[in-house]
């Protein structure tokens, strides 16, 4: 039987042999524990760089106390309460402790939920939870700073009350067209902007045209007092740069002007969009509640392509763990 299986194998193509040995390897082999423990160290030692300290208060003053299923138990003096290494990470109180760094490593592929649920034998509602509580925490640590020639430029998204009760108007079918043509209230504001040593934000700004107070809230914070903005001609990010007291270079691009003065232009900005939008297309419309979150795992993708594997999944796990974060299935429940 399985040599009849063999030989439909040989009939795939590389790319489809190579997925089938790897959900072969998902569904026959759990995690090896070894690879868990060595994680769980370096979770430990990043999230406590500092030196040890209690995930509920912040006190210095604790001591060991005990273990349970083979995890380090802490208890605080000052509070009373006690912690591990996971507590508040998106992996406190889970029951399958073998897929967490499966589940990591679909994320990194950039699978859909119900892809993920299938290989790893959960229910969809739980690949769900899992991933926005990854999300978040990753997001909670922020972006950082952008200095040099920054190139920013926004794109759009169609809105989308996924998951949510829609009362004010007629529920949208998936592929249908908006009411308005082009940019209207109906679509989604994202402003991106990148520096040339590669340091990227993507934030979802509002809806129909962007202001120059929106382009502000999402990206001002971020961008160095030196730094020299490039965009394109539009008057919004003229208003910004003069609001952060930025020097600015425009790009005609109406007047098919792509590079000015052999060094200022919005490209990678602009293939950044493309990529972007390509790669959201197989979640067949995200809930613009989430978007952002989905905004930040795409550009942590990005930020991390030149990596091996491994060692991108060994990165995604530990920076979630890296901070405290309570989001719950509760608090998800009722966003």
């Amino acid at each position: 039987m399985w040599k009849d299986l063999y030989a439909e194998f040989t009939d795939l193509d590389k790319k489809d042999q190579i997925a089938l040995f790897e959900a072969m390897k998902i569904d026959l082999y759990l995690e090896d524990p070894s690879k868990i423990t060595e994680l769980l160290n370096s979770i430990r030692e990043t999230r406590f760089a500092a030196g040890m300290a209690c995930v509920h208060c912040g006190s210095t003053s604790i001591k060991r106390n005990g273990k349970y299923r083979g995890r380090q138990r802490y208890l605080c003096k000052d509070c009373d309460k006690t912690f591990n290494d996971l507590t508040n990470t998106p992996f406190s109180g889970s029951h399958y402790p073998s897929k967490w760094v499966k589940y990591i490593e679909l994320m990194v592929e950039g699978h859909t939920l119900p892809k993920i649920a299938q290989r790893l034998g959960i229910h969809i509602s739980t690949a769900f939870y899992w991933r926005h509580k990854i999300l978040n925490a990753l997001s909670s640590l922020g972006f950082n700073q952008l200095d040099g020639i920054v190139e920013s430029d926004e794109t759009f998204f169609r809105e989308s009350l996924k998951g949510r009760k829609v009362t004010d108007r007629k529920p949208k079918k998936r592929g249908e067209k908006d009411e308005k043509r082009g940019i209207s209230k109906q679509k989604i504001a994202v402003v991106v902007a990148q520096d040339r040593n590669g340091s990227l934000i993507a934030r979802k700004a509002g809806t129909g045209r962007v202001k120059a107070e929106e382009i502000d809230f999402v990206i001002g914070e971020y961008i160095s007092p030196t730094a020299l903005l490039c965009t394109d001609t539009a008057t919004n990010y003229k208003k910004f740069a003069k609001l952060k007291g930025l020097i600015h270079e425009t790009v005609n691009e109406n007047q098919k002007e792509r590079v000015k003065k052999g060094l200022y232009h919005i490209q990678h900005v602009n293939n950044f969009h493309k990529r972007l939008k390509g790669w959201m297309e197989r979640f067949q419309g995200v809930s613009t509640k989430y978007l952002d979150n989905y905004l930040y795992w795409f550009r942590w993708l990005e930020l991390g392509k030149g990596l091996a594997f491994d060692i991108r999944t060994e990165q995604m796990l530990i920076s979630a763990c890296q901070k405290s974060n309570y989001t719950t299935v509760e608090l998800l429940r009722g966003a």
